[in-house]
């Protein structure tokens, strides 16, 4: 028998997306135990959270490889290639690399007669390619939750908890106290934690689990600390402090004071590390954080007008993404292109982005989960906004650029579908842009 292509081979894999979300250990377990659990052969950091993980793992993988670590990263969902998901030093894994290995997880999982869903088998993937690639360090970014997870199988000698909020309640309900709590399980026996919460009641949560783990918690605000100077809040210009050390006038070249705060995670993690033996320089943290790049965050991708690609989908995310356009950005109007998931509180979504958008464009986004662009709609109409409804992203992006001034904002947000469209159109068709970096027409 041939061997699959690399698309046959990616159709498998996603043909594993129909056993759906399915919370639990037993069988990555099973499946990790039959090639040699390679998930603890390797250093580990492994974040948590419910919004900035993403970035906390481009920033900190950012830091280690300017210091000259092979590390690995695996972080998920991804916006293009699903190889996005499964990088070392920020190189994508090979098709054929990928190929070889889901044809040995296939048979693994056939000769163990288990089921097993398409997250789990990609991190089944993803720890075996990084101990064979011989990876110096891992940041693995938690799928959903923590505790049940299939990433919690790592043995991580550092957790991150980038932030506590209501997301994915489905699965992990409505109580924050009971969502902290999953998401804190991520910490290791004698481990070391670092965590963003402001709620005090969050806090003890996770403290008193990593009381219970014997683990070091440092809490961000407390422990170690993140400041703008005046003046410099836009550019994101900022000073960290982390016991006697001081480093002043960082640059970090991703948008949103959110971003301060999850390098500051960052930054604590790989100085515990340098503690441990690893050489981390100061050169090494502040080139890190200067040459860091995490897509579809906040993310500028072109100007007059001002185009804006963020996967905000949440409350949280949506209330940031909001606060800092008003601070980053000066326009006339606020175009927004939009499209949100059936499982978000939409009612909540619709309601903090009608205080920014002027003119709403509505699309469908991965259905049959996506929402409907007429039941938005209708949400919309509360709020007494302008919609118009379309039946694809390409048309809906050359509709706002028939209507978008010079000094308007176009925004394309809601979904991490949404983006991952919208950037697929704007490669595909020449950029999507013009000599006078407009969108223009396709059709």
């Amino acid at each position: 028998m041939n061997e699959p292509s690399y698309q046959e081979a990616l159709n498998y894999l996603y043909s594993l997306t129909q056993s759906g979300i399915k919370l639990g250990l037993k069988n990555t377990a099973r499946l990790l135990q039959h090639f040699g659990d390679p998930q603890l052969k390797i250093r580990t950091i492994h974040i948590a959270g419910t919004n900035g993980k993403g970035s906390t793992a481009a920033i900190t993988e950012s830091i280690l490889r300017a210091s000259g670590y092979k590390v690995g990263l695996y972080t998920s969902p991804h916006l293009l290639d699903f190889r996005e998901r499964i990088q070392i030093n920020r190189r994508m894994i090979e098709k054929q690399q990928l190929v070889d290995l889901i044809i040995r997880i296939k048979s693994a999982v056939e000769k163990l007669k288990i089921h097993i869903t398409f997250f789990e088998f990609g991190t089944v993937l993803a720890f075996l390619h990084f101990n064979e690639q011989n990876t110096d360090i891992n940041i693995i970014e938690v799928g959903l939750g923590g505790r049940l997870d299939a990433t919690n199988l790592c043995q991580a000698e550092i957790s991150i908890i980038t932030s506590i909020s209501r997301d994915h309640t489905q699965y992990l309900g409505e109580d924050l106290k009971q969502i902290a709590f999953e998401k804190a399980c991520i910490i290791k026996e004698s481990g070391t934690v670092f965590a963003h919460i402001p709620n005090e009641e969050l806090f003890d949560v996770v403290n008193n689990l990593a009381k219970k783990c014997s683990a070091k918690l440092y809490r961000l605000g407390v422990d170690f600390h993140v400041a703008t100077e005046a003046g410099n809040e836009e550019k994101n210009i900022f000073n960290f402090e982390w016991g006697s050390l001081v480093l002043n006038n960082l640059t970090l070249p991703l948008l949103g004071s959110y971003q301060r705060d999850n390098a500051g995670l960052a930054l604590s993690a790989c100085l515990v590390l340098k503690e441990s033996g690893l050489i981390i320089e100061e050169k090494h943290l502040i080139k890190g954080l200067e040459t860091v790049s995490w897509e579809g965050r906040l993310e500028t991708v072109s100007s007059n007008p001002t185009i804006i690609l963020d996967c905000a989908h949440n409350e949280e995310s949506v209330r940031n993404m909001t606060r800092e356009l008003r601070k980053n950005f000066k326009f006339s109007r606020c175009l927004i292109v939009l499209g949100l998931m059936q499982d978000k509180k939409i009612d909540e979504v619709i309601k903090i982005l009608s205080q920014l958008g002027d003119y709403f464009f509505l699309v469908p986004v991965n259905p049959p989960r996506g929402e409907t662009p007429e039941k938005l709609a209708a949400k919309l109409k509360v709020f007494n906004k302008p919609t118009q409804v379309f039946e694809t992203v390409s048309n809906a992006l050359q509709a706002v650029q028939q209507i978008a001034s010079q000094n308007d904002l176009i925004c394309i947000t809601g979904s991490i579908f949404l983006v991952a469209t919208a950037k697929k159109c704007f490669n595909d068709e020449n950029n999507f842009f013009n000599s006078g970096n407009t969108l223009r027409t396709n059709e």
